[in-house]
């Protein structure tokens, strides 16, 4: 169980290094791009890549987000509730996470193939294809849905490691 906590814990730190020299990149970029206009000409596409570059930013920080624990959560209502009561909402909140999640990844993978093999989409004014796109959207979603099962998963472990250890001590 560690071993596959750890490569799901590595992945997401590398999908969230990604998304933050995605950032970084938009913000030079985007300065280049407004001081180059005031002083030269404008640069062409610039809206494009940064739309790219926004998609990009987002799904790759989708997994680092859920690890952190950093989506919006609203416990007006639940955190009324007795701590078990809480556990079980957690559980099942947890559990339509990684199912939602990876379907959404699943299906995206369709969506990704048929751009790439049959409808070529591309950005308008620079032709980008949108193929490589869906597939950062598809690992967007898959790490999220991972996330989500880790943490569905590792409280489930705990709690049968913790019996076991009980059961060794008597």
């Amino acid at each position: 169980m560690n071993l596959f906590a750890s490569i799901i814990n590595t992945a997401t730190r590398f999908t969230r290094y990604i998304a933050l020299l995605v950032m970084a990149s938009m913000m030079f970029f985007i300065t280049f791009g407004v001081v180059n206009r005031w002083l030269f000409t404008p640069i062409i596409g610039d809206i494009e890549l940064v739309q790219l570059g926004m998609v990009v930013l987002i799904m790759c920080g989708l997994a680092y987000t859920e690890q952190a624990g950093s989506h919006i959560a609203i416990g007006l209502i639940v955190d009324r509730f007795p701590v078990k009561v809480q556990k079980i909402f957690e559980i099942f909140t947890n559990l339509l996470t990684t199912v939602v999640t990876l379907t959404i990844g699943f299906i995206y993978i369709g969506v990704a193939l048929n751009h790439q093999n049959h409808m070529q989409l591309s950005t308008g004014l620079l032709n980008i294809p949108y193929y490589p796109i869906d597939y950062i959207i598809v690992l967007g979603f898959v790490m999220w849905g991972m996330q989500g099962l880790l943490k569905l998963v590792l409280p489930i472990v705990s709690i049968f490691q913790t019996d076991q250890e009980s059961r060794k001590e008597v």
